[in-house]
């Protein structure tokens, strides 16, 4: 009888721990908030959606709510702030995308935002200075891009030591790191890169004699530039070749 007694105790404990443990852990049916950067849930639709009080594309949760942070310190706080770090670009644009369980984008990979950030891709110009344009067509726009005009050169390659007069090497009227021809040679930046054949420590795609062998890049660059010439097939083109036909004699 006891024995029964006993046996009866163990299966209603045991009913009892399984029905505790089915409420605890993680709630598949349950809304998904973004929890931030590694959150295993970031990218799965939201249903139902969390909070945006402002409509931006961000969560009240990413925009600091219960903290009542305000970037710009303009006394809105951000999860009402349609522009949190005041750069001119609307959060709506910096988020990234409209899922409010993604990550806030962040272009540049510092752990800050671009809604909170005012230079968001790091090279050292402000958004708000960056046209609200996508000069490459890559899918980023400029703000967010460290290569603007997408020629392999990054944005911090291309302006100067002075952030506020990025160079403009040819003088048409475009900085560096949105001209794809620099030097206006002819032959695209991105043909000519940082290489240096001719040891005069200015990189090709300043300099319209990249091989120092008295012929214009534009001339060795051959009739199409955006294909430039390489006469002896070495991977090399012909402006960069201080020996274009491998002939063993200098050009």
């Amino acid at each position: 009888m006891k024995t029964q007694k006993l046996m009866r105790r163990l299966a209603l404990a045991s009913a009892l721990l399984i029905a505790l443990g089915a409420g605890c852990g993680d709630d598949d049916d349950g809304p998904r908030i973004d929890g931030g950067p590694g959150d295993p849930d970031a990218g799965v639709p939201c249903d139902p959606p969390p909070p945006d009080s402002d409509g931006d594309g961000l969560s009240d949760a990413d925009e600091g709510s219960q903290q009542n942070a305000d970037t710009d310190g303009d006394g809105t706080p951000d999860y009402l702030d349609d522009d949190s770090d005041g750069d001119g670009i609307p959060d709506s644009v910096e988020a990234g995308d409209d899922n409010l369980c993604t990550d806030p984008f962040d272009a540049d990979g510092d752990g800050i935002p671009d809604f909170r950030e005012v230079d968001s891709d790091g090279n050292c110009i402000e958004d708000g200075d960056e046209p609200d344009q996508d000069l490459d067509d890559d899918g980023l726009l400029d703000f967010q891009d460290k290569d603007d005009d997408g020629d392999n050169l990054f944005d911090t390659e291309e302006y100067g030591d002075d952030c506020a007069n990025p160079i403009d090497f040819d003088g048409d009227g475009t900085p560096d790191y949105q001209d794809t021809d620099s030097d206006n040679d002819l032959v695209p930046d991105l043909r000519e890169g940082l290489a240096d054949p001719d040891g005069d420590g200015i990189p090709a795609f300043h300099d319209d004699d990249s091989d120092g062998d008295c012929i214009s890049d534009t001339i060795e660059a051959g009739p199409n530039p955006a294909a430039p010439i390489d006469t002896d097939a070495d991977g090399s083109y012909d402006f960069l070749d201080i020996d274009s036909d491998n002939d063993g004699l200098l050009d």
